[in-house]
């Protein structure tokens, strides 16, 4: 219950927002088609078709995602029992970021995509989980879940990798034999690999989109995933504002001291010098790997963007950051772990500001299009026009003035709306009654400008010019130049 509760308080405003992100605006159209497939994501066709009981893209918004949150409720529930033989209610603090990772919440503003996400972090907690006795049933159950991940959403598998270093640590924590810790780990190395080849099998077969396939063998591989690893770090540290630095230095402090003070519990774990060591040098890789599970399995692919919905292996970083601080705290006064509830805070105080900016993204794009669909609708010679042309403005996209203060202070909302996100989607006029709004692109614009094939403009606004040619009309948005302060008012 504890987790439920937790998860619906925190997706509130997400749902109050009911936002169209990025993709949504394409998909609500019914213009999907085999996108998913495409991108090796096929399962999360099947699912969506079987919550809409139709073929096409149906936005049901938000039942997928309150359906996808409950059942990641049931798995954090299912993987705090696995970290902690006695839990309590502070010890789902420390799984809660599985949920409340800050860069997450791309991920579940997405209506459509959003809750394939989520169901594709809870296949990997199973997959983490799962308990089947027998070894080789338990691996080949681990592997199809994680198979099932990759076919929803596939960054998540390096979650898999960071909840297993968590797992780990825990283990090395309980001082259980080297043995079983190697073997462990052996076994989590299987499970991936085994679930990798699973996917590659099957449902990546059917990808034919170029953004998943694999760049170690370019040249310039090392590189570009040293500049990726770097600017994933740069968009960590943004997260650590003015108001958060204390307790960020405070959690970061005591898990190194503890990281430290758990280490000599391996020269106790039952076992011989070699596998000692051994288990001594796995403890001190999971750190540099928990840093590269942050941009994840986006170091070995060929796609250039970035976006906060890949840093999925966050929420791992933050539970074991958690997990450490529990363990510390609770060895110097059990009150001391009540400290754990202010990080949770900021994850809830970051998420509504979150969705106070969506609804003002959300606004701006509403009053944009009613700007433009007042123009089509009464000037004479836009009225018949078949077909308009939308050529968006080449920056500004997260320009937005009600937003300013709470990304000024919190600098990776701005990050975590999306590059992707632009001022305005030809998408979102059918809204307004008006059905021939289709993508265009700027540089054909200019060649019909060049052909002077293009007059003065019907309609000359500060945000847009309307233009007829023979072609059709075209929209096209200027560049704001404005300041999005509006204490920089003179």
């Amino acid at each position: 219950m504890v987790f439920v509760v937790l998860s619906f308080v925190y997706i509130y405003p997400i749902v109050h927002a009911d936002y169209a992100y990025v993709d949504d605006n394409w998909r609500a159209l019914h213009q999907a088609q085999d996108a998913w497939r495409n991108q090796g994501r096929v399962l999360l066709e099947v699912l969506h078709r079987f919550l809409t009981f139709t073929g096409g893209t149906t936005n049901i918004f938000p039942l997928p995602l309150l359906i996808s949150v409950f059942a990641l409720a049931l798995a954090m529930t299912r993987l705090t029992l696995w970290y902690f033989t006695r839990p309590c209610v502070l010890s789902c603090l420390v799984v809660l970021p599985v949920l409340c990772n800050p860069f997450f919440l791309g991920n579940l503003t997405y209506q459509f995509d959003g809750p394939g996400m989520v169901l594709a972090v809870v296949a990997i907690i199973y997959a983490i989980t799962c308990s089947i006795e027998h070894a080789v049933y338990r691996g080949l159950a681990s592997a199809l879940l994680i198979a099932v991940s990759l076919s929803l959403y596939q960054p998540t598998l390096t979650l898999f990798v960071g909840l297993s270093i968590v797992e780990y640590v825990c283990g090395v924590k309980n001082r259980i034999s080297t043995r079983e810790a190697l073997s462990l780990t052996l076994q989590r190395v299987a499970q991936l690999i085994g679930g990798s080849l699973i996917y590659a099998l099957t449902a990546y077969q059917m990808a034919v989109d170029g953004r998943g396939e694999l760049s170690v063998s370019d040249t310039r591989w090392f590189e570009v995933a040293t500049k990726k690893l770097s600017f994933a770090l740069e968009q960590v540290y943004l997260l650590i504002n003015s108001g958060a630095v204390f307790f960020t230095v405070l959690l970061l402090v005591v898990a190194t001291f503890a990281f430290i003070f758990f280490m000599k519990n391996i020269f106790d774990m039952k076992g011989g010098v070699i596998s000692k060591f051994i288990a001594l040098i796995l403890y001190f890789l999971g750190l540099p790997i928990l840093l590269l599970s942050i941009p994840g399995i986006m170091l070995f692919l060929v796609e250039p963007n970035l976006d906060a919905r890949s840093y999925v292996g966050f929420s791992a970083v933050l539970v074991f950051v958690l997990y450490l601080n529990y363990e510390m705290l609770g060895r110097i006064l059990l009150v001391a772990r009540w400290v754990l509830v202010i990080p949770v805070l900021f994850m809830f105080a970051f998420c509504y500001a979150y969705g106070q900016v969506i609804i003002a993204k959300k606004e701006l794009e509403m009053a944009m299009a009613q700007y433009i669909a007042k123009d089509i609708v009464s000037e004479k010679e836009l009225k018949m026009m078949p077909v308009f042309y939308f050529v968006g403005p080449q920056t500004g996209g997260n320009w937005l003035p009600r937003g300013h203060d709470a990304m000024n202070y919190m600098p990776a909302l701005r990050y975590i709306l999306s590059t992707a996100n632009v001022l305005l989607h030809p998408h979102f006029f059918p809204r307004l009654g008006i059905n021939n709004v289709v993508g265009g692109k700027r540089e054909i614009f200019n060649k019909l400008v060049v052909l002077d094939r293009v007059g003065s403009p019907v309609v000359d606004s500060k945000f847009y010019s309307i233009y007829v040619t023979p072609e059709g009309g075209y929209i096209v948005m200027k560049e704001i130049r404005d300041s999005e302060n509006y204490n920089d008012i003179p």
